[in-house]
């Protein structure tokens, strides 16, 4: 049996999934991993990119009857925060991104 790798430490999601809109899919197989000499102990932290979003506006509106307010000002898409709860981490999988990790460590700012 397989054991569990440790947690990614520092975030709040612990996978990487691929997004469900995506066609291919792949598997780490660890027997191809070389150990990286300079890591200390545990994990190393994912560092987070930033990419510029085109978008026009930063206005996102909602009418769903479960959220207190009909419009908020979104700078950026994708949070470093990692609340496992959050209602906007499956947009991330529109861009072609995980739910997981992606939405973590690949914030887009508009």
């Amino acid at each position: 049996m397989k054991e569990k790798p440790d947690l990614i430490r520092g975030r709040g999601s612990a996978d990487n999934p691929t997004g469900r809109f995506e066609r291919f899919l792949y598997d780490d197989d660890e027997s191809f991993v070389q150990e990286d000499p300079d890591a200390g102990d545990g994990p190393p932290r994912p560092k987070t990119e930033y990419f510029r979003d085109h978008t026009r506006g930063i206005i996102a509106r909602n009418d769903s009857p479960d959220v207190g307010f009909d419009a908020s000002i979104n700078p950026y898409r994708g949070c470093q925060h990692g609340c496992s709860y959050c209602f906007a981490r499956p947009t991330h999988e529109y861009l072609g991104l995980s739910a997981g990790m992606d939405f973590e460590t690949k914030i887009f700012v508009k």
